[in-house]
């Protein structure tokens, strides 16, 4: 590389962590002071959406269980003189440096993700031992590691929050974020030297990663229209079955069913055999369709909305309402949640609300919880 190409990078990738506000300022032992006891995004990888919506999770569930939950992000554990040579270590003394989780219960949570080292961990209080081991690995395996590997890491951290309350509590939150809000640019949240610094090379890593990713969900996309549409034989008669258009299927469709292909939440397909009348019913959820099943008729005819009834303020703490609505059985169903009133961030870390500094129980970890990488 030329030397005036080398002087433009250099600066370039100083400009980029001067941007980013470096790396979170240093606690005992070296690792980063809490911001926020719900949020602390130092890699700047959340949405405002999904950080404002996992404050009140948390906030949620602090208020009703007494459990305290943290998510932490960085760039590398490397990035902080804590001498650490893994996430695990990291994490647990992370954890018992903070102090998360109830000092006689021990009953905290949090969840690290190191995402220039490609790692999540999430640890566990000492009250717990491993009791929550193989939980918590389901939930990094099926709901973080997924949305990772799409580079998508607001999701994952968001479904991971929600995921770990089910874990905690038996009971899912509601999803209150739509599912396509795009995550931040990787390059204006990397802090980590590293990037900049890599061997020269001819192809675009995230081209290659974009062409596969594409591949991937072409093929998923080709085995799910097989599985759909495929030739399949009468169970009774082995007669090759007909699939019936959308208008003469909806004679064997109840009202849920027709409802439910109205908000395309889901699409009823019907099979029937022209040689003994037999007649089998698939149904396929929809993509993108914002119905959630109904806890009384199970339909997936639930609609969800969240509205504010008081703005939080940086003197309180404001209140939304969540409500539950079913468009077949009317089912409805309201919950109050408590919004963590607003806070003047000195850290420069782009916290909006939450409460100042880290304010955590005193709480230890012994070193159990889960880890995953991507």
């Amino acid at each position: 590389m030329k030397p005036a190409r080398r002087v433009i990078l250099f600066v370039g990738v100083l400009l980029l962590v001067m941007a980013a506000g470096g790396p979170a300022t240093h606690a005992q032992g070296g690792y980063p002071e809490p911001v926020d006891p719900y949020v602390n995004d130092f890699a700047r990888r959340l949405t405002p959406e999904h950080a404002s919506a996992i404050r009140s999770l948390f906030s949620d569930l602090k208020r009703d269980t007494g459990i305290e939950a943290v998510v932490v992000t960085i760039g590398s554990i490397h990035d902080y003189p804590t001498g650490d040579a893994t996430i695990e270590s990291f994490a647990t003394n992370l954890f018992n440096t903070w102090g998360v989780g109830d000092k006689a219960k021990n009953n905290g949570v949090m969840i690290l993700v190191a995402v220039n080292d490609r790692k999540v961990r999430i640890e566990v209080g000492a009250g717990y031992e491993s009791t929550l081991n193989a939980a918590m690995q389901e939930v990094i395996d099926e709901h973080m590691l997924p949305a990772f590997r799409r580079d998508d890491y607001s999701r994952g951290i968001y479904d991971g929050a929600r995921a770990v309350i089910h874990e905690l509590t038996g009971q899912w939150p509601a999803d209150t974020v739509a599912a396509a809000i795009p995550s931040p640019t990787r390059a204006a949240a990397s802090s980590s030297p590293r990037s900049a610094t890599g061997p020269a090379t001819s192809v675009d890593p995230t081209v290659v990663i974009g062409g596969l990713a594409v591949g991937v969900g072409a093929a998923a996309f080709g085995l799910r229209r097989y599985a759909r549409y495929h030739r399949r034989r009468c169970p009774n008669c082995r007669m090759y079955m007909i699939r019936l258009d959308e208008v003469s299927d909806d004679v064997y469709l109840d009202s849920g069913q027709k409802l439910e292909e109205t908000l395309a939440s889901v699409d009823y397909d019907v099979w029937k055999c022209p040689s003994c009348n037999m007649h089998a019913l698939h149904g396929y959820n929809g993509w993108f369709a914002s119905f959630k099943p109904c806890p009384r008729c199970n339909y997936r005819t639930l609609g969800i909305t969240r509205e504010t009834l008081e703005a939080p303020t940086y003197s309180s703490t404001g209140k939304d309402v969540i409500k539950r609505d079913c468009r077949h059985c009317q089912y409805h169903d309201e919950q109050i949640v408590v919004v963590p009133m607003l806070v003047e961030s000195s850290s420069g870390s782009g916290m909006d609300s939450g409460s100042s500094g880290g304010d955590f129980g005193g709480g230890t970890s012994s070193g159990d919880g889960a880890s995953g990488s991507w």
